[in-house]
């Protein structure tokens, strides 16, 4: 019995992986051919955790943000950027009187590749100055109040996430009939199990949460339990 997981926070193969390594083209289910056509991967993230003095954050500030300023560019990469302050929910997640901003964006594996450690390093923190002179247009002289900067890359999310190009996760190819087309997870290798985001309900914790749930389910009643 073979179990593949993707999920999409933890350092597991994702289906490509699964049926482009593990088993010879030729002999890759019908099933799982029809899946690639109907799935993309999606790109993976620049993501910036900042650490800042809690005066950095207008009074009123809300948990979640995101900042796009050309619709035409929402799907570039640093297109859009997504805000997260956790630390509005519960403060004890930093020191007192410091707030926790976690902010990404869209971007691709491509565009870091083939650079030399000090390369890799500039462009990461051009990357990141980018990004915080377009938040400063919500958190005002953000940059005078840092604390801590950490940046990740695509590359950082294939390391240490085990992704296939860092990607987040699939996304559909085309219009598609709701999540009912994404897979389940049994698959049509004898004793071949598949559990995390490219199976049914797809991406995200609860998701994938749910998806270990159904196949835990799933092996225990073909098991006879």
């Amino acid at each position: 019995m073979k179990f593949i997981g993707r999920n999409a926070s933890s350092p597991n193969a994702t289906r490509w992986d699964t049926f482009e390594k593990l088993i010879p083209p030729e002999q890759t289910p019908p099933a799982e051919r029809k899946w690639q056509q109907r799935y993309q991967k999606s790109p993976s993230f620049l993501s910036l955790h900042l650490g800042v003095k809690a005066d950095t954050l207008p009074t009123g500030t809300e948990c979640h943000h995101i900042l796009l300023e050309d619709w035409n560019r929402m799907e570039d990469p640093e297109g859009t950027i997504f805000v997260s302050i956790p630390t509005l929910l519960d403060p004890a997640l930093a020191p007192p009187n410091h707030h926790i901003i976690h902010t990404f964006t869209p971007s691709w594996m491509e565009d870091w590749q083939g650079l030399s450690p000090t390369e890799y390093q500039h462009r990461k923190e051009a990357a990141a100055g980018r990004v915080i002179a377009r938040l400063e247009k919500i958190f005002p002289n953000l940059s005078a109040h840092l604390d801590y900067q950490e940046v990740g890359t695509p590359r950082t999310h294939r390391r240490f996430l085990g992704r296939d190009d860092g990607t987040y996760g699939p996304i559909p190819s085309r219009k598609l009939k709701g999540l009912l087309g994404m897979p389940f997870n049994r698959t049509s290798v004898p004793g071949l199990y598949c559990v995390g985001d490219s199976t049914f309900p797809g991406q995200g914790l609860n998701a994938v949460a749910f998806s270990g749930f159904a196949c835990a389910h799933r092996v225990g009643v073909d098991l006879g339990f």
